[in-house]
């Protein structure tokens, strides 16, 4: 079988950890299955000249051959024909690439602008389609036209993908029937999360031995919750310091959250080591007594997994895939989004407790990527011959 993916966020050399657990679904696949990806690159002629020259149109992320053809979009207008920009940037380009390699079935990892996009370009080509449902379509809802494009994208579809059942929730409200919906959370890379010596860890990052640590592996944006965090260890004992691997994004920096952390008195307590490569973050994980992630909105958060996969439990919000994830209270407490109080309650409960790195990865069921890849193959077997 012949898989062509989509995704507008994928790895490239701007943002070498930008989509990258798209990229490890993908790499897993291809292990099974003759996979192709296509990360278009939006362009407008002013913009793109000043951000420089965008690269090659076709490269490779580890295993994995990647298209990269340009489309015309409009920055910061007429977002709701994005989808439709998409498409007809793509088509030319796609229909060239058929009469060379013609895919099976299109696989679409956002439901826009990718999976409204493809809807339009399988139509054309006649080639069937999945969408994997992700955090983005909260986006589109309160947006008519946007909420109409992605029903209309979906409802066509041979199979749609959702990482939550909270998604899945949201699927059926826009006319996707069970018979083609199918719940597969994101897994974890086995060969780097996995649990390791706490003490040691802590060692090799330069973290304070003693004393308890929770940390939050995300980016600096406001919507990640990193403010209710900061009051909330406020009211925690003084041996509770609090880690914050991420990088500046969406308006949030490094000195908005010291600012923060000075107003109600825990700067000393407030660590920001920034942006970390990939193979540091399960160590991050390990040297943590706890993790927490207190989003306002999420799909299917790989932190979490990956903190479990360490062994180390997770306080989280409840958003997104996060309900499914943390329903066995072994692993964590959830708690609601924007509410300092519970999140408080809910970090001392889980630091007042003793928790076995074992038992926390026997209880949370993470997969690994290969298992998701083989749930993800008979979905495309299923929508590539039954069609």
């Amino acid at each position: 079988m012949r898989v062509l993916s989509f995704s507008y966020c994928f790895p490239n050399r701007v943002n070498p950890t930008w989509g990258v657990f798209i990229a490890q679904r993908l790499v897993t696949l291809s292990q099974r299955e003759k996979l192709q990806v296509c990360s278009p690159a939006p362009w407008f002629p002013v913009l793109s000249a000043r951000r420089g020259d965008p690269g090659p149109e076709k490269d490779a992320w580890k295993e994995l051959t990647v298209h990269r053809p340009r489309f015309f979009y409009f920055p910061g207008v007429f977002k709701n024909h994005d989808a439709r920009f998409y498409a007809k940037g793509l088509s030319r380009w796609l229909r060239e690439f058929c009469q060379v390699w013609r895919p099976d079935v299109l696989d679409a990892h956002f439901v826009w602008p990718d999976g409204v996009g493809v809807a339009l370009l399988a139509r054309e080509l006649k080639i069937p389609y999945i969408i994997t449902l992700r955090g983005k379509l909260y986006e589109c809802l309160p947006i008519p036209s946007q909420r109409e494009q992605c029903a209309a994208a979906l409802q066509r579809a041979s199979a749609v993908i959702s990482v939550s059942g909270q998604l899945a929730g949201e699927a059926r409200k826009l006319g996707v029937s069970d018979d083609r919906l199918v719940i597969i959370p994101n897994g974890i890379d086995r060969e780097y999360f996995h649990s390791r010596d706490k003490r040691t860890c802590r060692k090799e990052l330069g973290l304070p031995e003693e004393g308890r640590l929770l940390v939050t592996v995300a980016h600096l944006g406001h919507r990640k919750g990193h403010h209710e965090v900061i009051y909330a260890l406020a009211s925690l004992p003084d041996d509770v310091r609090l880690v914050i691997v991420g990088a500046p994004a969406q308006g949030g920096t490094p000195e908005m959250l010291r600012a923060v952390a000075r107003e109600v008195g825990v700067e000393d307590r407030l660590i920001l080591p920034g942006h970390q490569p990939y193979e540091k973050v399960p160590i991050y994980f390990s040297a943590a007594d706890a993790s927490v992630l207190a989003s306002y909105r999420e799909g299917c958060p790989n932190a979490i997994l990956e903190s479990l996969a360490c062994g180390t439990p997770v306080i989280a919000t409840d958003v997104g895939a996060v309900r499914d994830i943390l329903s066995d209270p072994h692993v964590g407490r959830i708690v609601p989004p924007r509410k300092v109080g519970p999140l408080r309650k809910a970090l001392a409960d889980v630091l007042d407790n003793q928790w076995n790195s074992a038992e926390v990865i026997k209880a949370s069921g993470v997969k690994s990527w290969d298992e998701v890849a083989q749930e993800v193959q008979k979905v495309l077997h299923k929508a590539a011959y039954s069609s």
